[in-house]
């Protein structure tokens, strides 16, 4: 049985980090009777590691997603007939194949399950117009899939009423939880500090952030929000700055910048909260590391957070920054109920594959969908 495990749609972000992970596995792990062949994305991390691997079993695809389209549409039947595929694994997303060969696909697009949430609101125009678009075509593309996989159970469970989807599984996600050696240069304070480990992304409600200080300011509450967005000038990190000097917070704002890998370890341990606002997820690394270095994680009340989290969060309304203030000076004085969550984000902690585990559980997913095709 040979796999093209497709990650051509990979070129940053958590997937692409996920798929790193899936790629060191399948390193490790021998498979009786599999071949892999890939596609990747030119430039791309996957691509760099198949290099630094000397593996030759894979294809490099345009980035842009014009020129990806159509390498799908004219050359990819020809590449996969030579070399024999028999299923195509999508790590995330669809590919634009014109062949008859089963295409299993791994589908995080949180949003085309919610439709009553509108998450493009902060887009408009002609930018909200190419959104629905790629969403279109993103619920063209897992109707005509042979198979899904989810990492979040609420997903799959719309799934099947909205788009009528027959054949899907639900695999646990994991990450890649190695410990590094301490290196993040927090300042010292006697602020209790809570983390936002996000970029600029509007769904990650960080423009929310100055106003939640303001009154926490104004309740006389000490706090540090360490942001890891990047400085880089942005409309959105100019639109930030601009809403910090307005509520008069920088004593409350860490900006740091973008944080390595290697000092995530250090950066936990120097935070007592993680807070993870966005209107939507499929999943978020930011939920099984603040679990794996015990810090409280504070996160949006929504379906899908409630579908992973279960009693092992502290839930907020995402839009309220007074409510958020009050919530955030409520939970800082009940030690007994951070201990008691904390506690409980341990022991769900302990229900997740490791990344070897997941990924055996993907290979034999495709194997179940090979053999009934």
């Amino acid at each position: 049985m040979k796999i093209l495990i497709n990650m051509a749609t990979l070129k940053k972000g958590g997937g692409q980090n996920v798929a790193l992970n899936f790629l060191a596995s399948i390193s490790n792990i021998e498979f009786d009777d599999v071949e892999f062949y890939f596609f990747v994305a030119d430039g791309s991390d996957c691509h760099q590691f198949l290099l630094n691997a000397k593996n030759d079993n894979f294809r490099v695809v345009p980035s842009s997603p014009l020129k990806r389209i159509i390498f799908e549409l004219m050359c990819a039947k020809s590449v996969m007939s030579r070399e024999n595929v028999d299923i195509i694994y999508t790590y995330f997303g669809i590919g634009f194949f014109r062949t008859k060969i089963p295409q299993v696909s791994g589908s995080a697009d949180s949003n085309l399950y919610f439709p009553e949430i509108d998450f493009w609101s902060h887009y408009k125009g002609l930018d909200r117009l190419k959104k629905k678009v790629v969403d279109s075509y993103r619920i063209w593309g897992l109707k005509r899939a042979s198979a899904i996989i989810f990492e979040n159970k609420a997903m799959e469970s719309r799934s099947k009423k909205l788009f009528n989807l027959k054949q899907t599984t639900f695999i646990k996600p994991s990450i890649n939880l190695d410990t590094d050696i301490a290196n993040f240069n927090s300042s010292v304070s006697n602020k209790h500090k809570g983390l936002f480990l996000c970029g600029w992304q509007l769904n990650k409600n960080i423009m929310i952030i100055p106003e939640i200080a303001f009154y926490l300011k104004k309740e006389g509450i000490p706090f540090e929000f360490v942001i890891t967005a990047p400085i880089d000038n942005s409309l959105e990190h100019i639109r930030f700055t601009e809403k910090v000097k307005y509520f008069d917070v920088e004593d409350y704002i860490n900006l740091t910048g973008t944080v390595k890998k290697q000092d995530l370890t250090s950066l936990y341990e120097n935070i007592n909260f993680v807070f993870l606002l966005s209107k939507l997820e499929s999943f978020s690394n930011n939920i099984i590391e603040a679990w794996y270095h015990k810090r409280l994680l504070i996160i949006s009340d929504e379906i899908w957070s409630k579908s992973i989290c279960k009693e092992s969060a502290f839930y907020v309304q995402r839009d309220d920054a007074v409510i958020i203030a009050s919530a955030l000076g409520k939970i800082i004085k009940d030690k007994k109920l951070q201990n008691l969550i904390i506690e409980k984000a341990s022991i769900e902690l302990l229900s997740y594959p490791t990344i070897n585990e997941r990924t055996v559980s993907e290979i034999n997913y495709l194997k179940q969908i090979y053999e009934c095709s």
